[in-house]
């Protein structure tokens, strides 16, 4: 990719990256300073002590950082859609970000009230002082500067969960590094991902220790419970969040804008669901070139797994989604009780089987290893192009729902199940792989020269199709889009982007019944 193209990328990662961030810290430090404050004040000695309450509190806090933070946003996914109406985009990310950065800034607040002097706290309990007096005139004072230590290391450890965020249509730094860097083998995009992300977390450290500085620094020439105090009413104290407020204030409003006009973009404009590439680059060529005069407003939704697409077109967050063919569909439907339907065919991708080390089929010996995508019907359709040339033998009407276990005659051959996406990333580690058409492209392997053995695509039952829920077939903007993928412009760019990687299969409408 040029600069050119990358720039644009990298602004609006960063825009929505700084917007998830600082709301969702925002949120995390609300929730965790009294969650934090509460497990001190009910532990043994606390002015509220509670053995019942603190062992709850603490259930709650451990087991929300107990969860890695990848599955934490797949396991909040139902949440996330009830309060912001989607998981996808920017502001659905806030969610998950904000719940599992709770419990990790409350710990780091435990940790700073602890190291109050407890002689301050039992002088001013002996001169009458309530439960709030201690905690906003000593606790809170006291700990000031560890507390904007914990602020900050919360925001890094935000960042780092935001860049996670990306891998289930969150969008930020984390998107573009994985759907244009990794996937798409782009080193430059990943060095100014990773560079972008450095700098960031650099900024906040230098920003933090300047803070916590400035705070112990105060506190040292005032000295005591009293300097805390006057520390929170001085007007350094107005100075910094002032700061903070010109600094969070026009991002968190630019990246709200960004996170709205993503999600909604208007009552015309059809909202389709794709990998990245091949359908992803098809659908925004038919953005750039075709649906203005159509009378179409695309916004094209880049996925990297096989799953979210669907999910999303089922819930109507999504209007539509290219990228997958009709066995997987039917799958689908049948296993996640959903009702997506196919409405034209538009491209055949074939499945390939490739190697860094083997340049033959017949160089394939025994004991070598063979990575398989995982999926129920792409490692079917896997094994049997390995079946097709004879390097394995499956059971009599095995189908394209085969897997190892069909396997009667491995020929000595091992097999390593991964997923789809992962597969060309394996090539370096196994003898060869068999990898899907789309992946194979984002990894610059041409089926056409560079696959050992590769599917016919002449009448191929994998076609790649647009599809929708069931009830949306003959709505306009869909029925314009389905031409607009079947027209001779589209058929042009195919053939000349993709040179033979993948056929363009036009006129056809998939049978719909699952």
């Amino acid at each position: 990719m040029s600069w050119s193209e990358i720039e644009p990328l990298l602004l609006r990662g960063t825009l929505q990256s700084l917007y998830m961030v600082g709301v969702a810290t925002l949120i995390a430090v609300l929730a965790g300073l009294p969650l934090g404050v509460l497990l001190v004040l009910t532990d043994q000695g606390g002015q509220l002590r509670s053995p019942v309450v603190n062992k709850v509190l603490g259930a709650v806090v451990n087991v929300g950082r107990s969860l890695p933070f990848v599955i934490l946003m797949v396991a909040l996914i139902p949440l996330t859609r009830l309060i912001v109406g989607s998981f996808i985009g920017p502001t659905a990310a806030i969610v998950p970000l904000a719940i599992g950065a709770t419990p990790f800034f409350a710990r780091l607040v435990e940790t700073a009230v602890r190291e109050v002097d407890a002689g301050l706290v039992e002088a001013v309990r002996a001169m009458g002082g309530s439960t709030p007096t201690v905690v906003f005139k000593v606790l809170l004072p006291q700990a000031l500067p560890s507390l904007v230590a914990g602020v900050t290391t919360t925001l890094i450890a935000v960042i780092g969960y935001s860049a996670m965020a990306g891998a289930i249509g969150g969008g930020g730094l984390g998107a573009v590094a994985l759907q244009y860097g990794y996937q798409r083998f782009e080193t430059g995009v990943m060095v100014a991902t990773v560079v972008l992300l450095i700098v960031l977390v650099t900024l906040v450290q230098l920003l933090g220790d300047a803070v916590v500085h400035a705070v112990s620094r105060h506190d040292r020439a005032g000295g005591g419970a009293a300097a805390g105090t006057g520390w929170l009413r001085g007007p350094r104290r107005r100075r910094v969040a002032a700061l903070g407020a010109a600094a969070l204030v026009p991002v968190g409003l630019l990246g709200y804008g960004l996170g709205s006009r993503d999600a909604s973009g208007g009552d015309r404009t059809l909202t389709v669901a794709a990998s990245p590439s091949p359908h992803a680059e098809i659908l925004e060529y038919v953005q750039r070139h075709l649906a203005r005069k159509a009378g179409l407003r695309l916004d094209v939704r880049k996925f990297s797994d096989y799953v979210l697409p669907n999910t999303a077109t089922e819930s109507g967050e999504v209007d539509a989604n290219f990228f997958q063919h009709k066995p997987y569909l039917d799958d689908f439907n049948k296993k996640k009780h959903t009702h997506i339907v196919p409405v034209v065919d538009v491209e055949v991708e074939p499945l390939g089987l490739y190697s860094h080390t083997v340049h033959s089929l017949k160089d394939i010996k025994r004991g070598q290893t063979i990575a398989l995508p995982n999926d129920t019907t792409n490692e079917g359709r896997a094994l049997q192009l390995l079946a097709k040339h004879r390097l394995i033998d499956l059971k009599p009407g095995a189908g394209q729902e085969a897997t190892p276990a069909d396997v009667t005659d491995a020929k000595g051959l091992k097999f390593k199940e991964l997923e789809a996406a992962a597969v060309p990333r394996s090539l370096d580690d196994v003898d060869a792989a068999v990898i899907n058409g789309n992946y194979a492209l984002e990894s610059h392997l041409n089926p056409s020269e560079d696959a050992l053995a590769v599917e016919s695509p002449r009448h191929n039952p994998f076609a790649n199709f647009l599809a929708v829920k069931d009830g949306r077939q003959h709505d306009p903007r869909v029925r314009t889009l389905a031409k607009l993928l079947n027209s001779p412009e589209v058929k042009k760019f195919i053939e000349r982007r993709y040179k033979g990687g993948i056929e363009p299969v036009f006129g056809r409408v998939p049978d719909s019944r699952s």
